[in-house]
């Protein structure tokens, strides 16, 4: 039998996000917590659960209510064999992704034609200070461009790669392989359900506007980068042990700030299958 559950959301800042308190994963939740959860993210775009010490099969059931859990596609990933889509972010097991180091504003595997709706993070093992993740609204940084910026970005495609030295994931190459995953999407997209317009660009990530000449496209990404990564639509989350999170990729920009990589750290991630940009 389904348990109704009382909990209490609070925002977290102007920019965007809120905490959840008192719901318990463990337990099924009943159709109104669900919704009330559904409608939390749509309205504050970054979630998190607190208190959730929980194995692996609640976070990805938790994640399933959004839809279907994204399976490994990029080679660098180590996916789990008993969990389709579950990887780690740290340095704390030898298999965890991008285990030291800051990372720049991204949205994540926008460099595939179908990128991720959601993303998943449950904090196991936090450092005492440093690896806080950023998040920026991209809703909000689209609402506050000049009309004539609007107009000006309505019809550009970003082109987003990913293409990192297999030493750290974090850093660059300077020159693409053959092979490396890349895809072009709006600059500015609709969401699915909400029909919100959101800036879809980030500056780890997309390197040209499709059909612009060399230095006009580095102008106005530029420009764009420098807006979407402004004071007023940033929230910084510290983590604590137990913290579940999820936010929605089509309209939020992730970072990480730097941390002592002697500092043990350990994420557990789970994303959900997203659909085409428009």
């Amino acid at each position: 039998m389904t348990k109704a559950m009382t909990m209490e959301i609070n925002r977290l800042s102007d920019a965007l996000g809120a905490e959840v308190i008192g719901l318990d994963l463990t337990t099924d939740l009943d159709s109104a917590t669900a919704g009330a959860i559904a409608e939390a993210i749509r309205e504050h775009l970054f979630l998190v659960i607190r208190d959730q010490h929980v194995e692996p099969g609640i976070h990805q059931k938790f994640c399933m209510q959004f839809g279907e859990i994204q399976a490994q596609r990029v080679g660098s990933e180590i996916e789990s064999e008993e969990f389709s889509g579950m990887m780690f972010v740290g340095n704390a097991r030898e298999d965890g992704m991008l285990q030291n180091g800051e990372m720049w504003f991204h949205s994540d595997q926008c460099y595939f034609e179908k990128p991720n709706a959601f993303t998943s993070l449950h904090a196991i093992i936090v450092t005492k200070s440093g690896g806080h993740t950023r998040f920026s609204n991209c809703r909000a940084a689209y609402d506050a461009l000049s009309d004539e910026m609007k107009e000006r970005v309505a019809s550009l495609k970003g082109v987003n790669y990913y293409d990192y030295a297999s030493a750290n994931e974090t850093i660059k190459t300077t020159a693409r392989a053959a092979n490396t995953h890349h895809y072009a999407h709006p600059l500015a997209r609709t969401h699915p359900n909400t029909g919100h317009k959101s800036l879809y660009l980030n500056r780890l990530m997309t390197d040209e506007i499709a059909g612009m000449e060399t230095a006009e496209s580095e102008l106005l990404l530029k420009t764009l980068f420098d807006h979407v990564e402004s004071d007023e639509f940033v929230y910084e989350h510290t983590w604590r042990v137990g913290d579940l999170s999820i936010w929605d990729n089509r309209c939020v920009l992730h970072a990480r700030t730097d941390f002592d990589p002697a500092e043990p750290r350990l994420l557990r991630r789970f994303c959900v299958i997203g659909d085409v940009p428009f």
